[in-house]
C-alpha cells in the first residue's frame, strides 16, 4: 500500500487491464494473503477519489466505472476497468510512457513487439463522419469549401471526385454535411 492507501501495483493493473480486450476489475478491501477476506478500509470515499485521480494519469485516461459493494458485511471498492478503444491502444502511465498487458501470468510489461501490434491495428475513429441531422449543402461556407476541397487534393491527388464529396458528407445519391467533413 502507498501513503494514499491505493496498492503500489494499481497503475502497472490498470494499464494492463485498460489493454486488455473487455477491462476488468479491481476490488480494493479483499486481503489476498487470507484467501480474500475483506478487509476494514479507512476511508472508503478517499480510496474512491483516489483511484478517479490514478485513471486520469494515463494516456489515453483509464475509464473507470467506481462503486461500493459489501462482502461479509464490509465494504469494498469495486473498480470496472473498461477495455481502451483500440483505436488509442495501448495505454500508457502518462508519467514513464510504460504500458502494461495482461496474461496467463499476471501483468507484465508491454513487450515492444505486442506495442508495435496494438498501434499497427489502430483505425481512425469514424463517429465524425455520421451526417449531421437536417444540414444540407447550403449551410456549410462558400468561401471554405474551395479551401477545404483544395487541402484535400493536395494531401491526395489521387482522389477521384466520388471521394472528394465523401469528404464533404456526400455521396453519388445526396450530401449531407458531417461534423468532420469525411
Amino acid at each position: 500500500m502507498s501513503r494514499s492507501g491505493l496498492p503500489q501495483s494499481l497503475a502497472s493493473t490498470l494499464s494492463a487491464l485498460a489493454n486488455h480486450p473487455g477491462g476488468g476489475t479491481v476490488i480494493l478491501g479483499l486481503d489476498e494473503a487470507t484467501g480474500l477476506r475483506p478487509v476494514q478500509l479507512p476511508d472508503p470515499h478517499a480510496l474512491k477519489q483516489g483511484l478517479a485521480h490514478k485513471a486520469r494519469s494515463f494516456s489515453p485516461p483509464v475509464q473507470l466505472t467506481i462503486s461500493e459493494a459489501e462482502v461479509d458485511g464490509v465494504t469494498v471498492i469495486v473498480a470496472k476497468v473498461h477495455g481502451c478503444d483500440p483505436s488509442a491502444k495501448p495505454c500508457r502511465i502518462t508519467a514513464s510512457g510504460t504500458a502494461y498487458v495482461r496474461g496467463s501470468t499476471g501483468t507484465s510489461h508491454c513487450q515492444i513487439w505486442k506495442s508495435r501490434a496494438f498501434l499497427a491495428a489502430r483505425k481512425p475513429p469514424l463517429f465524425d463522419r455520421r451526417p449531421v441531422t437536417g444540414a444540407t449543402r447550403e449551410d456549410l461556407d462558400d468561401d471554405l469549401v474551395p479551401a477545404f476541397l483544395r487541402s484535400v487534393r493536395e494531401r491526395d491527388p489521387t482522389r477521384d471526385g466520388a471521394t472528394r464529396l465523401r469528404c464533404l458528407g456526400g455521396s453519388e445519391y445526396g450530401a449531407s454535411p458531417t461534423s468532420n467533413g469525411n
